[in-house]
C-alpha cells in the first residue's frame, strides 16, 4: 500500500484544498492547441516528469508563484474568451491538464477500431490506457486534438486528473502557446469522412466503407434542433467555438445524410445559413451541384408533407440554372447525380425543369440508364405531356441502345388511360404480347382493368382478368384486381359469376374486402335474390370485416326492396346509435321503400327529418317521394312538392315530369298533364321513351289519340321522337280495347312513312296478342295487310289495317 502511494502523483496543496468543490468537465467537446508528444519517453519517464513538475509547483512561493499563476490566468482567459474551452469551475492545474490533452481524429479513430469502442465513448482514461501500451511511437507529428469526454461522469475528479497527468509528458514551456500566438490555432477544415486522403496504417482495408466524421452527426443534430430564426447564428457560434470550417464535401454529405433528407426545410435553411455563404462551395462546383441535387431530392421525398414543395424546388432550379454559363453546373453531372436530379424533378411535376435537366445531362455526356428514362417518362406523363412522352418512348425503341422494359410500357399505358385513349393503351398491350422478351405483368393488367371499369366497359375488364389468370399469374393477382372484376360483373348484371370469382379468390388465399361483399349484396338485392343477399351479409359480419356506411346503406336499400321496412328502419336507427355517418342515401332508400309500400306519411316524415339534420335532398330523393305521392293518388301534394323542388333550387329532371304526367293522367287531369309536358319541352328537356309512353297512354286511354299523333308530329322536326313511340301508342290503344283506332293509327304511321309497314304489322300482331284478342291477331297473320297490295283498275294501293274489320 505504501509502495502504491509512493508512485502516485501527489497534487499540489492549493489543488487538494479545492478538489471537492470542483465540478467534473461536462460531456461537451473541448478543444485546445497542443504540442506534439512525439518524443515523449516511456511510461516511467512520463510519470517522473509529471511528479517532478508537481513537486516544483508545490515548492513555489512568494512572487514567483503569483507571477506564474497570473501568466497562466491570462493565457486561459484568452482561451476562454475565444470559446476554445470551458474554464468556469476549474482550477489552474486542471486547466493546465485540459490544455495538455492531446489526440487527433485519426488517432481517436485508430483507438476506437483497436479497442472496439465508439469514438463518442472515448474518454481520457481509455486514451491513456492505449498510450501506456506503447502505441504512441506509431503516431508522429500530431497537431490539434479533439477529445470527446462523453463518459467523464464515470470518472472521479482525482482519477481524471491523474489520467491526464499520465497523459502529458512534454515540458510545460513547450505547451504555453501555439505558433499562431494567442494560445489557439486557426479554424480547421473538416471533412465528412476521417482520413480519406492519408489513411492510417491502423485502419481497415480500403474496401471497407469510410468512417463518418464525428462532426457530421453533431452538425446535423444542430440543424434539426435549432429554431429557424437562430440557425445561422447558432451555426456560426458552433464553428467559432470549435474553430471549424465546413468543407464543401462536408456540406454536401450533411445534406444527403439519412437524418437530414426527410426534412427539406431545415436542409434548405442550413444551406442558406452556411457561415461562409456559398462562396466556399462556388470553388468546388461538383460539391455545389451535389448540394442542389440533395435539396431537390429532399423536397421530392417529402413533397406530400411540405407546403409548396414544388415552389421551393422551382426556385432552387432557377438558382442552379443561373450559376455558370449556359447549362449552369450541369456539365459536372455524374450518372448517379443525373439520375437523382431527373427522378426528383419528375416526382415534383416540374416538366420544364425536367426537360432542361435532361438536355443538360445529354450535353454533359452522361448516358441515361433505363431507370432514368423511366423517371423521365413518368414525369412527362404526370405533367400531362403525353405526346412528348410517346416521342421519348419511340426514341428508346428505335434509336437509343436502352430499350423499353415492362415499366416503360406500364408508364405509357397509364398515360393513355388517364387521357381516355383506351384504344391506344390496348394497342401498346398488343405490342407487348408480340414481343418474346417482354410480357405484361400484373401492373399492366391492373391499370387497364381500372381504365375499362371507369369507362363502363365491364366486359373488357373481365376479359383482361381472365387473360391474367390464363398467363399463370394466379396467386400473384392483386386484391384490387378482384375488387374490380367482381364489381364489373355485378354492374354488368352477372352477380353469380361475380360470386364464383369471389369463391375462387378465397381458395387462393386472398382475403376478402368489404367492397367485394358490398357489390355482391347490392347486385343480389337488385335481382331480388333476398336469401343470397342476406346470407352474404351474415357471412360478412362473421368474417370480422368492419361494416362501413356504404355497406349499411346497401343493406338498408336491400331490406326496403324486399319489403322488410321494419328491419330497414331498425338497421338505420342502429347505425345512428353506433355513430356511423348516415348520408342522404339512407334516407332516400327508406323514403322509396315506404313510398312504394303506400306509407307516404312515414316517407314524408323521413323527408322532413332529413332536411332538419342538414342533408340537402337531391333530384332522386325528390323524385322517389313525388312518385310515392302520385301512386297514392295524392297528385296535389306531388305537384306542391314539385314546386318546392323548384324553389329549393333542385334541378327538375325528365323523370320528375314523367312521374307527374303519368300520375295526372291516371287521375284524369289531362290538361294539367299536358301543361307539364309543354313546360318540359320549353325548358329544353328531351323526353325519353318513358315520358312519351306516359303521355301516349294517357291521351289514348282518354280518347285523344289524335292529339297524341299531333304531338308526335310536332316532335318529329325536333328529332326527339322516341324509338318506341308508335309501338307504345298502338299498345295503349289495344290494351284499352280500341282496336279500330289502333288500326287507323297504324295506317297513318305507314301512310306518312314513319315506320316500315312490316314493322308496324308486327307491332299490331303483338299488341292484339297481349290484349287477348287472338282471333284478330291470327287473321292479321294470314292476311296481306301491311305487306300486300290491291288493284283498283290501274291504281295499286297497299292493303290497309282497317280492312281487318271489313
Amino acid at each position: 500500500m505504501q509502495q502504491q502511494q509512493h508512485h502516485m502523483v501527489a497534487p499540489c496543496k492549493p489543488h487538494a484544498a479545492r478538489r471537492a468543490a470542483l465540478p467534473l468537465p461536462g460531456p461537451s467537446l473541448r478543444r485546445a492547441f497542443l504540442c506534439s508528444p512525439a518524443r515523449a519517453g516511456a511510461a516511467a519517464s512520463k510519470r517522473t516528469a509529471v511528479r517532478t513538475r508537481c513537486q516544483e509547483e508545490k515548492q513555489q512561493s512568494g512572487d514567483g508563484e503569483k507571477k506564474q499563476q497570473e501568466k497562466e490566468k491570462r493565457t486561459f482567459l484568452s482561451l476562454e474568451e475565444a470559446g476554445l474551452v470551458e474554464m468556469s469551475g476549474l482550477s489552474t492545474h486542471e486547466r493546465f491538464l485540459c490544455r495538455l490533452t492531446i489526440s487527433s481524429l485519426n488517432l481517436l479513430r485508430v483507438i476506437s477500431e483497436q479497442e472496439g469502442v465508439a469514438i463518442e465513448e472515448l474518454n481520457a482514461g481509455r486514451v491513456c490506457d492505449w498510450f501506456l501500451k506503447d502505441k504512441l511511437k506509431r503516431e508522429q507529428n500530431l497537431d490539434t486534438a479533439v477529445l470527446h469526454l462523453k463518459n467523464a461522469s464515470t470518472l472521479s475528479s482525482s482519477n481524471t486528473s491523474a489520467a491526464m497527468r499520465r497523459f502529458c509528458s512534454v515540458p510545460r514551456g513547450r505547451r504555453a502557446s501555439g505558433p499562431h500566438g494567442g494560445g489557439h490555432p486557426p479554424p480547421e477544415w473538416i471533412e465528412p469522412y476521417t482520413d480519406l486522403a492519408d489513411p492510417s496504417p491502423y485502419t481497415a482495408s480500403s474496401a471497407a466503407p469510410p468512417t463518418p466524421s464525428p462532426w457530421l452527426p453533431r452538425v446535423v443534430s444542430l440543424v434539426l434542433r435549432a429554431p429557424p430564426a437562430t440557425l445561422a447564428a447558432d451555426l456560426r457560434a458552433f464553428c467559432r467555438t470549435f474553430l471549424l470550417r465546413l468543407s464543401p464535401a462536408f456540406v454536401a454529405a450533411a445534406l444527403r445524410s439519412p437524418q437530414l433528407l426527410p426534412h427539406p426545410l431545415p436542409s434548405l435553411r442550413f444551406f442558406r445559413a452556411l457561415p461562409g455563404g456559398t462562396d466556399d462551395l462556388a470553388a468546388h462546383p461538383q460539391h455545389l451541384l451535389g448540394c442542389y441535387v440533395s435539396l431537390l431530392h429532399s423536397f421530392a421525398r417529402a413533397r406530400e408533407a411540405t407546403p409548396d414543395a414544388a415552389g421551393h424546388a422551382g426556385r432552387l432550379v432557377a438558382e442552379l440554372r443561373a450559376r455558370g454559363d449556359g447549362d449552369g453546373l450541369l456539365r459536372h453531372l455524374t450518372p448517379p447525380s443525373a439520375a437523382s436530379l431527373v427522378r426528383s424533378l419528375a416526382a415534383l411535376g416540374l416538366a420544364d425543369e425536367l426537360l432542361w435537366a435532361w438536355n443538360g445531362m445529354r450535353l454533359a455526356g452522361v448516358e441515361p440508364s433505363r431507370v432514368t428514362y423511366n423517371c423521365l417518362l413518368d414525369g412527362l406523363v404526370n405533367a400531362g405531356l403525353l405526346d412528348t412522352a410517346v416521342n421519348v418512348f419511340d426514341a428508346m425503341s428505335t434509336e437509343d441502345p436502352v430499350r423499353p422494359d415492362v415499366v416503360s410500357y406500364n408508364i405509357l399505358i397509364k398515360g393513355y388511360c388517364r387521357a381516355g385513349r383506351v384504344q391506344d393503351a390496348m394497342a401498346r398491350l398488343d405490342h407487348m404480347r408480340e414481343q418474346e422478351e417482354l410480357s405484361p405483368d400484373k401492373i399492366t393488367y391492373l391499370t387497364l382493368m381500372q381504365c375499362h371499369y371507369s369507362e363502363g366497359t365491364f366486359s373488357q375488364c373481365v376479359a383482361l382478368f381472365q387473360e391474367m389468370e390464363e398467363r399463370g399469374i394466379g396467386k400473384d393477382i392483386p386484391q384490387h384486381a378482384y375488387v374490380l372484376v367482381i364489381g364489373a360483373l355485378c354492374k354488368d348484371g352477372k352477380p353469380f359469376e361475380g360470386m364464383a370469382v369471389f369463391e375462387r379468390m378465397l381458395k387462393r388465399g386472398c382475403p376478402a374486402k368489404a367492397a367485394m361483399y358490398t357489390a355482391l349484396i347490392d347486385s343480389m338485392g337488385k335481382f331480388g335474390r333476398e336469401t343470397e343477399a342476406m346470407s352474404l351479409f351474415e357471412r360478412m359480419k362473421s368474417s370480422g370485416l368492419e361494416l362501413d356506411a356504404v355497406t349499411y346503406g346497401v343493406i338498408v336499400n336491400c331490406l326496403c326492396r324486399f319489403g322488410r321496412l321494419d328491419e330497414a328502419i331498425s338497421c338505420f336507427r342502429s347505425c345512428v346509435e353506433k355513430g356511423i355517418a348516415v348520408n342522404p342515401i339512407f334516407y332516400t332508400s327508406l323514403i322509396d321503400g315506404f313510398g312504394k309500400a303506400g306509407m307516404v306519411d312515414q316517407a314524408q316524415e323521413l323527408f322532413e327529418e332529413m332536411k332538419v339534420k342538414g342533408f340537402v335532398p337531391d333530384s332522386y330523393c325528390y323524385n322517389v317521394l313525388i312518385d310515392g305521392l302520385a301512386k297514392a293518388g295524392r297528385t296535389d301534394d306531388a305537384c306542391a312538392l314539385y314546386k318546392r323542388m323548384e324553389d329549393d333550387g333542385c334541378d327538375q329532371t325528365v323523370y320528375t315530369y314523367t312521374i307527374l304526367i303519368d300520375g295526372l293522367f291516371k287521375e284524369h287531369k289531362n290538361e294539367e298533364a299536358l301543361k307539364l309536358w309543354d313546360a318540359m319541352i320549353d325548358k329544353g328537356i328531351t323526353p325519353t321513351a318513358a315520358a312519351f309512353r306516359a303521355l301516349a297512354n294517357g291521351l289514348c286511354l282518354s280518347g285523344k289519340y289524335s292529339r297524341a299523333c299531333r304531338i308526335l308530329d310536332e316532335l318529329a322536326p325536333m328529332g326527339v321522337i322516341p324509338e318506341t313511340a308508335h309501338e307504345d301508342m298502338i299498345n295503349a290503344l289495344c290494351r284499352a280495347g280500341r282496336f279500330k283506332q289502333a288500326c287507323k293509327l297504324a295506317d297513318g304511321i305507314v301512310g306518312k312513312g314513319r315506320e316500315i309497314p312490316g314493322r308496324v304489322r308486327t307491332m299490331m300482331i303483338n299488341a292484339l296478342r297481349k290484349a287477348g284478342n287472338t282471333d284478330l291477331a291470327v287473321k292479321l297473320v294470314h292476311s296481306k295487310i301491311g305487306i300486300g297490295y290491291e288493284r283498283s283498275g290501274s291504281i295499286k294501293r297497299r292493303v290497309k289495317f282497317q280492312t281487318l274489320f271489313a
